[in-house]
């Protein structure tokens, strides 16, 4: 029987650790950024687990119809280059089915992330003037700027009327807004661990291009009031 060398008994052990590296690192991309950067990828939660869950998504800030029959909840957060990508398949989709699709967004911002909490409470203080869309949008349109851009000049980009509310809003304590941290628990209540996760009426969702969200609305039958398909 052959006896491995020292040297080659480290190669093959080098090689084992490499594998497992390369798979650690593509979970990341595959998911997104994770909570901690070292928790995996929480586990799919089966239909029958989430029942109620319109009422569980209540608490989130909804685009679209209340009795919309395609609900896409997604849990973001504003550093997370993952969530900017796919923030135009979902825009897409309430374009195109205006009557019928309907966003609700969750709160989940990740540890470690000087920006995450700032950015929701900028959000929060938007919404509470009727911009919560374009705000939203002009976050993950200059993600490369938060931090370094004054929250007020974003606002104003994004049509807040009143500035000096706004700003006084942002100063206010996190804790000033609860919508954050229901958002994050209800995530954690369903197996999110990292961002972007959708969930399209209360099944978690795979996808992530605006043609597989179209398949979905297909299926459920809805009407579609474009033609175009985008890129």
């Amino acid at each position: 029987m052959e006896i491995s060398s020292p040297r080659k008994m480290f190669e093959t052990a080098a090689t084992i650790l490499l594998t497992v590296a390369a798979v650690a690192v593509a979970s990341v991309y595959i998911y997104g950024e994770l909570t901690d950067g070292t928790a995996s990828p929480g586990p799919t939660v089966a239909a029958s687990e989430m029942e109620n869950w319109r009422e569980e998504i209540a608490g989130g800030i909804r685009i679209g119809p209340a009795d919309a029959r395609m609900v896409v909840t997604e849990f973001m957060d504003f550093t997370c280059p993952f969530c900017a990508m796919v923030i135009p398949a979902v825009d897409s989709l309430l374009d195109f089915y205006p009557a019928e699709a309907a966003l609700v967004f969750q709160h989940f911002p990740l540890n470690g992330r000087s920006q995450s909490m700032p950015s929701a409470v900028a959000v929060e203080c938007a919404e509470r003037q009727g911009q919560f869309r374009t705000m939203y949008q002009l976050l993950f349109a200059q993600q490369q700027l938060l931090g370094s851009k004054d929250w007020v000049v974003f606002a104003e980009e994004a049509g807040v009327p009143d500035l000096t509310g706004f700003r006084e809003c942002t100063e206010m304590p996190a804790d000033s807004f609860p919508r954050i941290d229901a958002g994050r628990d209800l995530g954690l209540r369903w197996s999110v661990s990292g961002t972007p996760t959708l969930f399209v009426n209360g099944r978690r969702f795979g996808g992530r291009s605006f043609r597989e969200l179209q398949d979905v609305a297909k299926d459920l039958g809805l009407e579609s009031v474009k033609n175009a398909i985008p890129d």
